[in-house]
């Protein structure tokens, strides 16, 4: 392996703290993983795995990391067969690299890489359904299904260095579903009716706790009475002996 500042360690050596990284334990699985737990700005460069024998070394894989600051996602809904407009939110230059990605539930691919060298070919279930602006602003997606419902990124780089990124989410859009205008309505003529059945619930407790107040208040005073009652007779008694 080597690390984005071209030097090279072995397994053992990734246990240190200091590299916030380690080799995943392939004795028995054949896997050697170099896993990240963590992902900071400075991890951003190219990671080259080789297997290194006394006599020969075998390349590998190579892979570029490249780390952008976080940023906020917009979500856009699509219907069947309409098309989109994916945007890049940063001012871009000529010197700058524009990288397009996406993560779906079939593919995670780079949709358009602008860095010289880089093929210009798009995704082949893309063909004949994307358009992109000279400028790379944006991109355009038409004909959309479910399967493009996914994760969409245009990362600006200049230099290997993330100057920025946009983040973009494909929903398709539910008549029926959270966001439509049906549950919303549905939503809220829900919550006037429970609101509804709140106020009622409220008066028929308060009616029937005054006319348990007035029972309990009749009551006692029939009771007052009846002991009144009681005291003149017993008077009347106590004078006529």
């Amino acid at each position: 392996m080597n690390d984005p500042e071209g030097i090279s360690w072995d397994s053992s050596e990734l246990t240190k703290s200091k590299y916030q990284m380690y080799v995943s334990d392939g004795r028995t699985t054949g896997n050697y993983s170099l896993v990240i737990p963590s992902v900071m700005l400075n991890h951003t460069g190219g990671y080259r795995c080789e297997y290194i024998q006394p006599t020969r070394e075998k390349f590998i894989k190579h892979y570029d990391l490249l780390v952008c600051l976080k940023s906020e996602p917009i979500t856009e809904f699509f219907s069947e067969g309409e098309e989109v407009v994916l945007r890049c939110d940063s001012d871009i230059t000529e010197s700058d690299r524009v990288v397009w990605y996406r993560q779906t539930g079939h593919v995670a691919n780079v949709i358009m890489d602008t860095e010289p060298g880089n093929l210009a070919n798009y995704p082949e279930d893309l063909v004949g359904r994307i358009n992109a602006s000279n400028s790379l602003y944006y991109l355009v997606l038409s004909n959309l299904s479910l399967a493009d419902s996914g994760e969409y990124w245009c990362a600006v780089l200049y230099k290997e260095v993330c100057l920025s990124v946009t983040k973009t989410v494909l929903v398709e859009w539910d008549p029926f579903g959270i966001n439509s205008t049906f549950y919303r309505v549905y939503s809220s003529l829900m919550a006037c009716a429970l609101l509804g059945m709140v106020c009622v619930l409220i008066t028929v407790n308060l009616k029937t706790r005054r006319r348990d107040q007035a029972s309990l208040k009749t009551r006692r005073t029939a009771a007052q009475r009846l002991r009144q009652r009681c005291s003149r007779e017993e008077e009347e008694e106590g004078r006529e002996r």
